[in-house]
């Protein structure tokens, strides 16, 4: 390829123009040895630039705004990473149509880390809530990057939860990453930077969200994971969209079983029914699948009671993942609520025991 010799902003010039896709401009890059070098050709698209009245003055004004562009990214500390740079994630390279730049805030790991997207319905379920808790964190213990789209529901559980486990996380959005809304997404950007993680887009900054964007945002969140999981989705839900993508650019793909009563599982069971993802079972079996060897104990492995009194492992074998109120739980243990509530306490700082909205409780 000629494409040492293209600078940032020829490059941001070139994708600026609508008629130009990502996949003609990554046929200029390669064939010409700079944008001068393609405006001046015969290049059928180069021809459209000078019939559209654009060779001249529009020209000069787009590469203006392109060098303007890389000053604002310079006063916001926003990276400006190009398709040829080696910081580009490698997965991303390779789907149809990639992002020739990509705005960063925060830090991109090495280009060939692992990632697996996690996303899903906004209105997160108790279930999903627990299930993205459970897959974002295993996964994050391991070193896998989890990705997502900083949306409220299953996104922002997933970034919270591998955050919470001191894992990096990133978030591809569908604005500039200066247009962030609203102020608790912002909140959670940040926190994301702080930790090593980085807020992508292919959205130069000063661009509001748009209902449109969202599905070209959701092809990078699939191109650039390994394998993508959807937690949640009613029929028509926009995770299916990424999880389309996930599929047609041949990623793995998974989707969690839920509740057949619940409509925000019709989606993820439509994608089980039709052979397009594979059950998630548990973040192992992912893991496995992936050639990753798990380094942790999943919270399908069997507690260890071995230190536990007779008394703490009738409480114990009581509880599931499934959540149970106190009261019942009174009364299989056949203990008082005192008594129960300081043995509840115990395990909860233990890591066994999950105290759930209601006065429920879940093995931890």
């Amino acid at each position: 390829m000629n494409t040492i010799q293209w600078n940032l902003a020829d490059q941001l010039t070139l994708s600026s123009f609508g008629f130009i896709s990502n996949n003609i401009a990554l046929e200029v890059l390669a064939q010409f040895e700079n944008f001068d070098h393609f405006i001046r050709s015969e290049n059928r698209h180069a021809f459209r630039l000078k019939q559209a009245g654009l060779f001249s003055d529009k020209i000069k004004e787009s590469i203006n705004n392109a060098e303007k562009q890389i000053e604002i990214c310079e006063q916001k500390k926003i990276n400006i990473i190009s398709i040829i740079d080696d910081a580009y994630p490698q997965l991303l390279k390779e789907i149809t149509g990639p992002p020739i730049v990509l705005f960063v805030a925060g830090n991109l790991q090495p280009s060939n880390t692992f990632s697996i997207s996690i996303v899903g319905t906004r209105k997160i379920t108790q279930y999903g809530q627990r299930a993205t808790e459970l897959f974002a964190s295993e996964f994050a213990q391991n070193g896998i990057i989890v990705t997502s789209g900083l949306a409220t529901g299953v996104d922002s559980c997933a970034h919270s939860a591998t955050l919470k486990s001191n894992g990096i996380t990133y978030a591809v959005i569908a604005s500039g990453v200066d247009c962030l809304s609203p102020s608790d997404a912002t909140l959670k950007a940040n926190k994301i930077i702080d930790e090593g993680g980085a807020i992508i887009s292919e959205y130069w900054c000063g661009t509001p969200a748009q209902r449109a964007y969202f599905p070209q945002r959701n092809r990078i969140i699939s191109g650039i994971s390994k394998a993508t999981l959807i937690i949640e989705s009613a029929e028509r839900g926009g995770a299916l969209i990424t999880a389309k993508f996930a599929f047609d650019q041949q990623r793995e793909l998974y989707a969690l079983p839920g509740n057949i009563f619940s409509e925000r599982s019709q989606g993820t069971h439509n994608l089980i029914r039709d052979n397009l993802a594979k059950i998630a079972i548990n973040p192992s079996q992912i893991l496995q699948e992936l050639g990753i060897k798990s380094s942790t104990q999943s919270l399908f492995d069997n507690v260890s009671l071995m230190n536990l009194s007779d008394q703490d492992r009738s409480v114990m074998d009581h509880l599931s993942h499934e959540p149970l109120h106190i009261d019942e739980l009174c009364s299989l243990a056949n203990m008082d609520m005192p008594s129960i509530l300081v043995k509840l306490l115990e395990f909860e700082f233990k890591g066994l025991v999950k105290q759930m909205p209601g006065k429920y409780y879940i093995k931890g």
